[in-house]
Parts: C-alpha cells; structure tokens; sequence
C-alpha cells in the first residue's frame, strides 16, 4: 500500500504524515485546537457580514436623507467650482485670483455670494460661485461681500471680472431667485454630475500642465 505524502499541520504547522486525505491535522491535541479556531472564525465571519448589512442598511437610509446628501453633494459642487475656476484662469493665462480681494496664491475655496444657510436654492448655481480665498474672505469675513479698508469686496469684484453690465445680471439674477424644495434623488442627481464633471477638469488641467 502507497504511504500518504505528508502534510503540514493546520495548526501547529508541522509536518506530518496523514491516516486519510481528510486529516487536515497531526493529532488530537491539534484537532481541538483547530475546531476552536476554525468555530471562531466562522463566529467573527458572521459578525462581519452582519455588521456589514447593518451598514448597507444604514447607507440606504442616509442616501434618502436630505441633509446627508447636501452634506455629501455640497463638497462635490464645491471641488467641481474650484476646479472649473482656476481652469478659467488658465485657459485665459490669468492668475487666478480671490473675487472678494483680489489677492492671488491664497487657500482656495468655492465662495458663494449669496450663503447655502439662507439662500438653498442657490447652493448648486454656478452663477452664484467664485474663486475666493477661504480663511481670510470666506470664513474670516464671511464672503467679504461689500469689502473693508483694504479689499474691493465680491460685488466689486464681480464688476472688475465681467464688467458693470454682467455683474449686474449676476448680482440681479441671484438676488431674485425663488426658493426651492430639494429632493434627495435631485442632490444625488447633481453629485454625480459634478463627480463626472470633477474627472474632466482634473484630466484637462493634467493634461495643460505638461
């Protein structure tokens, strides 16, 4: 009779050398070792699938959540928007600029003329959003719209971008928008435009950059 080739333990690793192909460890000492681990790993695979439902579960609840889909919509819009802006600059060999105080080489961030927190229905219009420089216009003098001692301020910076005439459509337009009651399948809608939109810009800015 052929002796069985030899194995190595499942638990100790050890070589050893089988009674049958089943026997997957060296002795019983092993196989009570073996049985307990392998009864754990079923027991944690378990745990994992069904921590896993549970997440798939709650996804599915935060996708028909309002609030979770403009929280995730609104940092897609505002990549897109940064993006296509300094893409503006440089297809027009312009530095980009802050549209608040004109500075360039600043922290650069989607600033919206007039807020997502009063005016909702502007949150995803681009004529409502410039490059504008985060810490200082954006955040410290939430939008520096009007302008101080040393910054020209948004509405004139629209003015000295697109003229007299179009920054008063703009500011026209923005100002005489009608509110709006979002729908989660409509913000979810946008998102992935402004994701496909994301991989455009990032593409063609790569491709200018060689």
């Amino acid at each position: 009779m052929k002796q069985a080739k030899q194995k190595k333990c499942k638990q100790c690793k050890s070589p050893f050398t089988p009674f049958n192909s089943m026997q997957k460890v060296c002795g019983a000492q092993c196989a009570q070792a073996f049985a307990v681990a392998e009864r754990e790993k079923k027991e944690a695979k378990a745990k994992s699938d069904e921590v896993k439902r549970v997440r798939q579960k709650l996804k599915q609840l935060d996708k028909k959540s309002l609030p979770w889909q403009h929280k995730q919509t609104q940092k897609a819009f505002n990549k897109m928007r940064k993006l296509q802006e300094l893409l503006w600059f440089k297809e027009r060999g312009l530095e980009p600029e802050c549209i608040s105080c004109g500075k360039t080489k600043m922290d650069w961030c989607c600033g919206h003329f007039k807020t997502v927190g009063a005016h909702s229905e502007l949150r995803y219009d681009k004529v409502n959003t410039y490059l504008q420089c985060n810490r200082y216009c954006n955040k410290g003098l939430s939008g520096n719209i009007n302008g101080n001692k040393t910054t020209r301020g948004y509405i004139q910076g629209l003015k000295d971008r697109f003229g007299e005439e179009k920054a008063s459509e703009i500011i026209n337009y923005c100002e005489s928008a009608k509110s709006k009651k979002w729908t989660w399948q409509e913000v979810e809608s946008i998102r992935k435009n402004c994701n496909e939109e994301i991989r455009k810009i990032e593409k063609r800015l790569t491709l200018t950059c060689r």
